[in-house]
């Protein structure tokens, strides 16, 4: 139920975020060894040739408050030896990264591969000629591993100027849609009724609670905090997605681009809103109250469904459980549960989207990726950094890189991995034999498909939450994703402000007229130019 800009408690994750990687220097070569002397017509072959480790100095974004020693860390060395490479790390506070980059980008001293800022640095740098040109480099056939982990649509989204050059990181496990419809299954079962899965069933559902328990919410909603998606992007979601759109976000087809907040079905979507509301299936205070006070509706047992954020069902199953011990008198005497993580959901039901009658939905996800791994124009041998690239993208070097060493840093039982979380001394950040480990520390995932097997690193109901979100079939991105548009810039929040207004009045009763005169308004306030924008911005990037 939090908003779209939780962020993550892990700190595995905000240390991959912060990382970021330089190469230097050339593989060598030692001679082979002589073939020895014959004296018949065969002869002993030469021995293999055997490569040194491929030098590279890391640009290593650290905490500099905690100790840490690159010379004692296991991980690094174990990675060092799996990939045959030497790293030699620099140092930079985490808060001080991004200023450190662009001072080498702008001296010249370009890193051999940097992680890099997307949305401006990379774009900018790029157009300069400071990366590798990596068009004709990934392919199926050399680079199979990067294409399991980008997609190639993806790669067509990363272009600037029709031109490959760098691999999108999403800097985390994956970028996908992170919103549940979440019910309280114990009314379900309680009505003898079965979880919904069309956008059909879950109106009828909201019905049956409406009769049988008149004191309940059907569905809950809630205006955002100041500078945050509205309802319409939240509350909702699920309403507008069986009808195959969701506000706010850009299409585009065979170049031409729109917006689902002037599609006549998003209409549709409002009115079959506008029935729910006037039948009492949605929440009369919707379009007043914070979502603090709709938690507090949920916590004393007057909401059956809402749209949930994808980490707060654990708290939220664990505060409705302690308000029904309460009521029952049976809550312990200092009002605590024991921990409920990995105790399998009591009174909530995780869903994935719902879908309309044509068995389809829509979920907004956001964008793919964030940053960029670049090849340094200068490097000596782009072709060779690619290649450790690759090869740190299998499976098994991603275990190592992601999760660090097997029996140690986590553990394989019956199939299962588990995460060992005594190794480390917190004041020390030293294990038991004086070793740092740089778990998730030296890198190069990009992670859009995910950390291998990171559900299984989370406690369980985090787990269950999580995979509804991310694995929803239905997700889509905005098509204005990593385009120019100055007008979309300076008209967008004019624009959607509008749109809430007015989609507001109408579920609450308005003249379903009125969306017409929105969707004029829209374009002619700044919404044609922004499609205009998006077009010439759309075929500059895939060098039209």
């Amino acid at each position: 139920m939090s908003n779209q800009g939780k962020v993550w408690s892990y700190t595995a994750l905000a240390a991959l975020l912060a990382g970021s990687v330089t190469l230097a220097g050339c593989s060598k070569t030692g001679d082979p060894a002589p073939a020895a002397p014959t004296t018949s017509a065969s002869a002993v072959s030469a021995a293999p040739k055997t490569e040194e480790p491929y030098e590279l100095k890391w640009l290593k974004a650290q905490d500099i408050s905690k100790p840490y020693d690159p010379t004692k860390d296991a991980v690094k060395q174990a990675v060092e030896k799996k990939l045959n490479i030497k790293i030699t790390p620099e140092m930079v506070d985490v808060q001080q990264y991004k200023t450190k980059l662009n001072l080498k980008m702008s001296s010249g001293d370009i890193p051999d591969v940097v992680r890099i800022d997307f949305a401006d640095d990379f774009q900018k740098y790029a157009q300069q000629g400071a990366f590798v040109d990596l068009t004709n480099l990934i392919n199926e056939k050399d680079t199979p591993n990067i294409l399991k982990e980008v997609p190639k649509e993806v790669f067509e989204q990363a272009k600037v100027n029709g031109k490959i050059y760098g691999i999108p990181y999403q800097g985390g496990p994956g970028a996908g849609y992170r919103w549940n419809v979440v019910l309280r299954k114990d009314f379900v079962e309680g009505m003898g009724a079965q979880v919904p899965k069309t956008l059909d069933e879950y109106y009828n559902l909201l019905k049956k609670v409406k009769a049988e328990k008149p004191d309940i919410i059907p569905l809950g909603g809630y205006t955002a905090q100041i500078g945050q998606q509205k309802y319409a992007n939240n509350s909702f979601d699920h309403i507008f997605g069986a009808f195959g759109v969701t506000p706010g976000y850009f299409t585009e087809k065979d170049g031409k681009f729109s917006n689902y907040d002037i599609d006549p079905k998003m209409k549709e979507a409002l009115q079959y809103l506008q029935k729910m509301y006037a039948e009492g299936l949605i929440d009369k205070e919707f379009a007043t109250i914070k979502e603090e006070q709709l938690r507090a509706k949920l916590y004393s047992g007057k909401l059956f469904s809402w749209m949930g954020w994808w980490s707060t069902p654990n708290d939220y199953d664990t505060q409705v459980e302690s308000n029904e011990l309460k009521k029952s008198g049976k809550l312990a005497a200092d009002g605590k549960l024991p921990d409920q993580s990995n105790v399998p959901y009591k009174y909530l039901s995780l869903n994935s989207s719902l879908v309309g009658a044509d068995g389809k939905a829509v979920a907004p996800s956001g964008a793919p990726f964030g940053q960029m791994n670049a090849i340094s124009a200068k490097t000596k041998d782009p072709k060779k950094v690619l290649a450790i690239i690759e090869s740190s993208l299998s499976l098994e070097n991603q275990m190592l890189t992601v999760w660090g060493i097997e029996g140690e840093d986590y553990k394989i039982d019956n199939g299962k991995m588990k995460v060992v979380t005594d190794l480390i001394d917190p004041k020390t950040q030293q294990d038991k034999n004086g070793n740092f480990r740089g778990i998730q520390s030296y890198l190069f995932a990009p992670g859009l498909k995910g950390w291998p097997r990171y559900l299984e690193s989370l406690p369980l109901r985090q787990s269950q939450a999580l995979d509804v979100a991310i694995n929803n079939k239905f997700q889509i991105t905005d098509a204005s994703n990593y385009l120019d548009s100055p007008t979309k810039i300076t008209k967008l929040v004019e624009l959607n402000t509008l749109r809430d207004s007015v989609f507001t009045q109408i579920i609450m009763g308005a003249d379903i007229k009125k969306f017409d005169d929105f969707a004029e308004k829209w374009k002619s306030q700044g919404g044609t130019q922004i499609l205009t924008e998006l077009e010439a911005s759309f075929k500059k990037k895939s060098g039209k």
